[in-house]
């Protein structure tokens, strides 16, 4: 009677489509990939570790997968979004963009990715060291929203079709 009853909740949770958190099924053309970036080594470490997450196994020599992920070098920018009476900045935004493309050399076929990202935090005049380090933290998750976002559009690839940018607007 156990036994039936654990595999029956096993099978309810599964056919309501539950899964682990951040586990992303990717299309079977990425399951083999060779990643190539230009961006930081923190980045690319956070990248690799959600890419073998989703098991995706990648692979060292270009010649050897089916396709290539190619991220170019990304900047953060930092720019002033509001300033006191007093004339010093009381809020900072930080904008992102990741730029890269999907290949698959034996089909010659390429998806260009484009992937923004905005984070803002507050000026503390009175503490340096606060907002230095908040701006550190921030920094960090706009670069986890960015791996997400790219995730995401791993998931949405589809070789073969027409549209071959996949941007958001």
């Amino acid at each position: 009677m156990r036994l039936l009853i654990v595999v029956s909740l096993l099978f309810v949770i599964t056919a309501c489509g539950w899964q682990l958190r951040g586990v992303m099924p990717l299309p079977a053309e990425l399951q083999v990939l060779h990643l190539n970036s230009k961006a930081s080594h923190s980045f690319n470490q956070q990248l690799r570790l959600q890419l073998e997450f989703n098991n995706v196994l990648l692979v060292s020599q270009a010649d050897d997968a089916p396709t290539q992920l190619w991220i170019d070098e990304f900047a953060i920018e930092r720019r002033a979004l509001a300033i006191a009476s007093n004339g010093r900045v009381s809020e900072y935004e930080l904008n992102g963009r990741l730029s890269g493309r999907i290949l698959r050399p034996d089909t010659d076929q390429e998806i260009d990715l484009f992937l923004p990202a905005r984070r803002t935090y507050r000026n503390d005049v009175d503490n340096v060291v606060g907002t230095a380090n908040e701006e550190r933290v921030q920094r960090q998750a706009l670069e986890q929203d960015l791996i997400g976002k790219l995730m995401r559009r791993l998931q949405a690839v589809q070789f073969g079709q027409p549209d071959t940018t996949l941007a958001i607007p």
